[in-house]
């Protein structure tokens, strides 16, 4: 006779659920469950799935459209739409190079695998491996195809699977060379074109029968980045990656290494881009710099040929107040460049300024001022020591001599071999002041004695840590505390900033809050939104530098160069704000970084290095 509450009482026991019971039970069936169905998924795509013909293939809908935080379009990613189908059969019997520059440049395995390469996933790993960056890699000529043709670019372990059986699909339909040829005619190669012929038009303006050894070369190379490798913008990269190319092919046997090193020689040789390219657009140096730098190496030939729904960070209102303040402050053709940045605390952009041509395509392509080479900031570096002193556990009481000049004996800030000589902005002199009036009227040599005080050590670490190295090392100067012998672009400027105005958290560079594919489903996630389902999500928050207690004993210091100091007179604010401005010697740049608790910002002024038309006196100096 069974006893009442028995089952009750044995689960109160034991402190298991039935579904926890369940799982003891059966749970080592779930694996083969996952196996079932996934296999069944693989088999039905198999099945069912249609690989369509380059002459079947719709890019109707290729142009991805990029929108500004309120959902208002900025532009596309395009250019005049280009596509010529040859038969590829007579193509690659009149000029085999064409092939075999793609093999050598996309899948030296092309002729060994059945569509999938072990040995070509192996070496994208060890690439990636050793690189230090993680790439998708390893996908065949074959892949590459279905990839391009059938599904969508998201990179999921689903996805990858399916295009791997779609893969061997194909292989099992189709002669080598029938792939080979169907990957020529719809592969994009940048400048709109699809396709070997419409490529070998846009670049060379002649038919890809007629294409050199060197041209072929050249298009085969530019596959995973057509738009950053363009021989009219990017003339090095573009025989650097030609030359690669050429050197793999003769590694494989190809060519000889002679005809390599024949056809090595001299740049890259191509026509103007078509004029069919649009001359203006909102936004260029935000655009250009989101398409070349951010977009194009993660989405590559999808960027233009998926149909894709870019979802920004921008804000068209403030970009339009940021492109009015330049133009308002410069009005005359021979006045400096500018450059500006505007991020939010988590680093999402508002408004970017790459030069005054607020719309000029051609310019944008040539020369962000906002994000390119650096340039010196001056004293807008000063409160990156100051955090440091503070982080020490340096008072801002502390009080140092402002005479100027001095010699600062210290040997680790020997400059020429002798002790650093400082000198105050225009050789003005102050008593005894602590550190919130030396910041305020941005007196240097209390800030050489600040460096030397805490060690050049601690100030390089910081700017390490605030991402200010561009990936390399920085030297433990002390010029470091008055921003010689340092170049820094805007944009990273702003971000460091920025993470004083977020307590300390430096964070991740965001013009993007997602992106969907043509038909509304979210691929790639960067800004986080509970109610979105997306494929890849954001990433977490910035990194901490500082304590926010130390970033916050900063920012009422920053004030002060507001309210009384040597930014007085340049900001004026219904509500508080921080800030530094910032010159280099002989007034070459001018600076101001400030912040409000909702946005960084940050402007630079002065006359590119190659082409400075002014004089000193030119530029306002702002210290």
């Amino acid at each position: 006779m069974r006893r009442k509450g028995g089952r009750a009482a044995r689960r109160a026991a034991t402190g298991r659920t039935t579904a926890q019971r369940w799982l003891l039970r059966y749970g080592w069936l779930l694996p083969f469950a996952a196996l079932f169905v996934g296999g069944s998924i693989l088999v039905l795509t198999y099945a069912f799935a249609s690989i369509p013909l380059p002459e079947d293939v719709d890019y109707l809908n290729s142009s991805a459209e990029v929108f500004d935080r309120h959902g208002r379009v900025i532009g596309t990613f395009t250019d005049e739409e280009r596509r010529f189908l040859v038969d590829t059969d007579e193509l690659l019997d009149k000029r085999p190079f064409l092939g075999e520059a793609v093999i050598a440049a996309e899948d030296r395995d092309f002729y060994e695998h059945n569509g999938v390469s072990i040995r070509g996933i192996a070496r994208a790993a060890w690439a990636n491996l050793t690189g230090g960056e993680i790439r998708e890699g390893g996908s065949t000529i074959t892949q590459q195809y279905v990839k391009n043709t059938v599904l969508t670019p998201e990179r999921t372990v689903s996805r990858k699977l399916k295009e791997a059986v779609l893969a061997i699909k194909l292989e099992r339909r189709y002669s080598k060379k029938q792939i080979l040829g169907f990957y020529l005619n719809t592969i994009y190669l940048g400048r709109g074109a699809y396709g070997i012929e419409a490529a070998a038009r846009a670049y060379f303006d002649k038919h890809a029968e007629e294409l050199t050894l060197r041209e072929a070369a050249y298009l085969a190379s530019i596959i995973p980045s057509p738009e950053a490798l363009d021989p009219t913008t990017n003339p090095l990269g573009a025989r650097q990656r030609r030359n690669l190319v050429l050197q793999e092919m003769a590694g494989e046997g190809f060519i000889s290494q002679r005809k390599a090193e024949k056809a090595s020689r001299g740049k890259v040789k191509a026509i103007k881009r078509s004029t069919g390219a649009p001359k203006t657009q909102t936004a260029a140096y935000f655009m250009e710099w989101l398409r070349r730098d951010i977009l194009g190496p993660r989405l590559e030939a999808q960027l233009y040929t998926g149909g894709l729904k870019i979802h920004t960070t921008l804000d068209l209102d403030m970009q339009r107040y940021a492109e009015e303040a330049v133009a308002a402050s410069l009005t005359e053709p021979e006045e400096p460049q500018a450059a500006l940045v505007s991020m939010t605390p988590g680093g999402q952009i508002r408004a970017l300024v790459g030069g005054r041509d607020f719309k000029n395509v051609k310019k944008a392509r040539g020369f962000n001022f906002a994000t390119d080479v650096g340039r010196q900031p001056g004293s807008a570096f000063k409160p990156f020591t100051l955090l440091a002193a503070i982080d020490e556990g340096v008072s801002l009481s502390s009080r140092f001599s402002g005479h100027s000049p001095m010699t600062i004996p210290d040997e680790e800030c020997y400059t020429d071999g002798g002790p650093w000589e400082v000198d105050n902005y225009g050789g003005s002199s102050y008593g005894t002041i602590d550190l919130r009036q030396a910041t305020a009227n941005s007196v240097n040599t209390v800030y050489a004695q600040l460096i030397a005080e805490i060690g050049p050590e601690k100030v390089a670490s910081l700017l390490e840590e605030l991402a200010l190295n561009a990936g390399g090392d920085i030297p433990p100067t002390c010029s470091l505390s008055l921003g010689g012998s340092f170049d820094v672009t805007a944009l990273d400027l702003a971000r460091a900033y920025a993470a004083v105005d977020a307590g300390g958290v430096l964070p991740e560079i965001t013009p993007v809050t997602y992106i969907e594919d043509s038909h509304g489903n979210c691929l790639i996630e960067y800004v986080q939104d509970k109610d979105r389902e997306c494929e890849t999500e954001a990433k977490d928050d910035g990194e901490r530098v500082v304590d926010d207690d130390v970033a916050y004993a900063l920012t009422q210091t920053l004030e002060t160069v507001v309210t009384s100091g040597t930014a007085a007179d340049a900001v004026s604010l219904p509500r508080p704000a921080a800030g530094k401005t910032g010159t280099t010697q002989d007034n070459k740049d001018a600076w101001f970084a400030g912040y409000v608790p909702q946005l960084t910002t940050v402007v630079w002024m002065g006359y590119p290095l190659e082409d400075r038309k002014g004089t000193a006196n030119d530029i306002v100096p702002l210290m």
